[in-house]
């Protein structure tokens, strides 16, 4: 199957997405002014052999790798979706990218995912772009009989302007006062104070959100331009809010070097903040989707 870029363009502003089909990965994301939010790594393989390093890789059903016969952060990211129709009007352009269960050719791993008689779903990715802002809707169905446990995220990742992302006046991110922290580097557990978040060594971070905030909202430096980007997610069954976590990763300078599709210096154009549904024991019953929505918006 063919790996090439699909472009979404909003013709009323200029801005435009582009998409890969294998993972539906967005590559790019310019807004009306040409400045371009998301980074991917100069080595990233983009003929569909692996997930692409950089853009926003979609996580599901696992974060990490817990089941070992299953790729690292699932399987959405490494098989091939199928696009629909594009779009272009006034108020907006987008496309909408499925996947299927039992299209999933590439390590579905062991245990329920294998049995196609126990578990079946279907995913929807629809995509979305204004002017100045890219809104991704991901939407999960069960369509089998049997509930299963899951873990989702948009794996994020953002260009750092002038390789700043080592500076903490350039690169920062506010907005998760009062989370639970839990530093899977460290394994040291704290809660965010109102202080930014800035890379000073490996940062690999997971967010949880206290009860009186079930959404993320949060607020990025992004470089040396002066540019900003603001990040919305939510995600709610039958209208009920689902807790939305957030992952803040940088994998600084040994973490980079041990990575074959990540340029050993590139830690300095990137920070990704990853938001996701993470909490233990989340469920999707029979029948049952969640909707699952990130925005950015380019400030």
């Amino acid at each position: 199957m063919s790996n090439d870029p699909i472009v979404i363009k909003h013709t009323a502003s200029g801005a435009s997405v582009t998409v890969r089909p294998f993972g539906a990965t967005i590559t790019s994301f310019l807004n009306s002014k040409g400045h371009e939010t998301l980074f991917v790594s100069s080595l990233a393989k983009t003929d569909g052999s692996k997930a692409t390093r950089g853009g926003i890789p979609l996580v599901f059903p696992q974060f990490g790798q817990p089941n070992k016969d299953m790729p690292q952060h699932g399987f959405l990211r490494n098989n091939y979706w199928t696009s629909g129709d594009l779009f272009d009007n006034e108020e907006e352009a987008g496309c909408e990218f499925s996947l299927s269960l039992k299209d999933v050719v590439n390590a579905r791993g062991d245990g329920i995912w294998k049995d196609e008689t126990v578990v079946d779903c279907s995913v929807t990715l629809s995509v979305k772009v204004t002017a100045d802002c890219l809104t991704t809707q991901l939407m999960i169905h069960n369509a089998g009989e049997s509930t299963f446990d899951y873990q989702t995220l948009f794996h994020t990742y953002f260009k750092i302007y002038g390789s700043k992302a080592l500076d903490k006046e350039f690169c920062n991110v506010t907005g998760l006062a009062g989370y639970q922290v839990y530093d899977q580097v460290t394994k040291e557990e704290r809660v965010q104070s109102e202080d930014p978040i800035f890379v000073d060594r490996e940062l690999d971070c997971i967010f949880t959100a206290p009860d009186t905030k079930p959404a993320i909202d949060v607020v990025i430096c992004t470089g040396d331009d002066g540019s900003k980007v603001s990040v919305e997610a939510s995600a709610s069954i039958d209208g009920n809010s689902v807790p939305v976590s957030a992952v803040v990763w940088n994998p600084f300078i040994e973490k980079s070097k041990r990575m074959g599709d990540f340029a050993d210096a590139e830690y300095h154009d990137m920070i990704c903040v990853e938001p996701g549904i993470l909490l233990a024991n989340q469920k999707l019953h029979s029948g049952k989707q969640v909707s699952f929505t990130q925005k950015i918006s380019t400030l």
